[in-house]
């Protein structure tokens, strides 16, 4: 399996003045030239597929126009095709969802039009990807300052100026470790780094089970562990919850409001990045775990993407306001993201599934008739089922991969009701067929499931 990952290396603290006006120049001529290759394809309507559909004097007049070595031009041509590119895919995306929209969420859509590059002008700088015909990354063993160096084409011809980096150890390793394809120089802060990507192959781990995902909005995720010929177990369900990550951001936000009241905006500067941080560290966390237990159970992973959600989430949609709030401010994209990076860098499958009808499908029967008893609890009219509604969701989900999708049916020690547990009103689940189920191991898990209930009546 081949990873493909950006790292960001700072600039050393120790580059001149002259090295950065000579960086500040060169990034500014950049985004100028991606700016006129994107007013061309506007103007004209340009194909954008491949190197787009540019003449030889329309290439030539841009470089007389930028004083850039054709190296640059040809980087930022590219660039400006790729943010086109983009652009289409989404325009069309959101044609399609304007054709059948109504009433609110039509006036919501038109406001959310995607809009094209450089809409509002040149304003700032843009990233302009470069790679071996422009500048190269490389060890250096005379520079004592840094092992790695920048080494990068300027606007005079033949002439290149060297910029050391300064790297920590896990960025030594990862460079160490891969190829690097390309980078970026990006300022921020009023200091430069360098995005440098970097790909490199990592073993495949063997699919002997699926592990579903439901991402959720009060709790981090719920997961099941399906595998092929067996029926759910306890050990297969899992829930893993925010509240040690609520407890830290509660406590944050009190130290927030009395720094707020006796106005001491100082600790409050060096706080407002606090809380993006504890949530990216929690979700993190939380993907690493996912990723470890895919590793040692040799599964791929099953994640549900709740594609469009924050959109559907405005005034008027029928739902409690506290639901809105709550589905506006749902990471969903950054844990996703995280437990994509985690599995692949430990050989584990990643694949996305739409999560469309997911949670009001029955895991058992495939009926659409179905109902929240509560939040975490869902009922199914046809079949009688009562099961946590986030692990039936995550059955769903992950029961794409199976010859026979749904009906993913647990055995007689599964989990029983509660808040966070499932419970039936009928029979208890009995295996798929195709996980090796019967007709008559299901009348014997109901016959010791009966025998269980009348022990603990005589227990209690």
């Amino acid at each position: 399996m081949e990873v493909v990952k950006t790292v960001r290396v700072p600039v050393h603290y120790a580059l001149t003045k002259r090295k950065l006006s000579i960086i500040d120049k060169l990034t500014a001529r950049l985004s100028y030239c991606t700016w006129l290759f994107s007013k061309l394809i506007e103007e004209r309507d340009l194909n954008v597929e491949g190197y787009g559909e540019f003449t030889g004097p329309d290439i030539d007049t841009i470089a007389k126009l930028t004083k850039l070595s054709s190296g640059y031009v040809q980087q930022c041509r590219d660039q400006a095709l790729w943010m086109w590119r983009s652009y289409r895919v989404l325009h069309k995306e959101w044609e399609h969802r304007l054709k059948y929209a109504r009433r609110g969420w039509r006036e919501k859509l038109l406001k959310r039009e995607p809009q094209k590059p450089f809409q509002k002008g040149l304003s700032r700088k843009l990233l302009v990807r470069l790679d071996s015909r422009t500048g190269l990354l490389e060890t250096s063993k005379r520079i004592k300052l840094s092992p790695y160096v920048l080494r990068l084409s300027t606007l005079r011809k033949n002439t290149r100026i060297t910029i050391p980096l300064n790297p920590a150890e896990y960025h030594l390793n990862l460079l160490k470790r891969g190829r690097i394809v390309d980078f970026q120089l990006v300022k921020h802060e009023g200091r430069y780094y360098a995005h440098v990507c970097v790909k490199y192959e990592v073993q495949d781990i063997p699919v002997k089970a699926v592990r579903g995902i439901d991402l959720g909005v009060r709790r981090a995720m719920a997961t099941v562990l399906l595998k092929p010929d067996e029926p759910i177990r306890r050990g297969d369900l899992l829930i893993l919850k925010d509240r040690e990550k609520k407890h830290r951001l509660d406590m944050l936000n009190h130290r927030v409001a009395e720094l707020q009241q006796a106005a001491k905006w100082t600790p409050l500067k060096h706080l407002r990045h606090k809380r993006r941080n504890i949530s990216e560290q929690y979700d993190r966390l939380n993907a690493i775990h996912i990723a470890e237990l895919a590793k040692h159970e040799h599964s791929m992973v099953a994640i549900g993407y709740p594609k469009h959600i924050k959109y559907k989430s405005f005034r008027g949609n029928g739902e409690r306001r506290l639901r809105r709030i709550l589905q506006q401010r749902f990471p969903y994209g950054r844990r996703i993201r995280y437990i994509i990076e985690e599995c692949a860098e430990r050989g584990v499958r990643a694949e996305l599934i739409p999560e469309t009808w997911t949670s009001k499908r029955c895991h058992r029967c495939s009926s659409l008739e179905t109902r929240r008893i509560r939040q975490s609890l869902f009922r199914c009219h046809d079949c009688g089922l009562q099961y946590n509604a986030d692990w039936n969701s995550a059955i769903n989900i992950g029961s794409v991969f199976f010859a026979e999708r749904l009906s993913r049916l647990g055995a007689v020690d599964s989990p029983k009701a509660g808040e966070d547990l499932a419970s039936e009103a009928s029979e208890p689940r009995s295996p798929h067929p195709f996980m090796g189920g019967s007709k008559s191991r299901a009348i014997f898990a109901c016959e010791i499931s009966a025998h269980s209930l009348l022990l603990f009546l005589c227990l209690f």
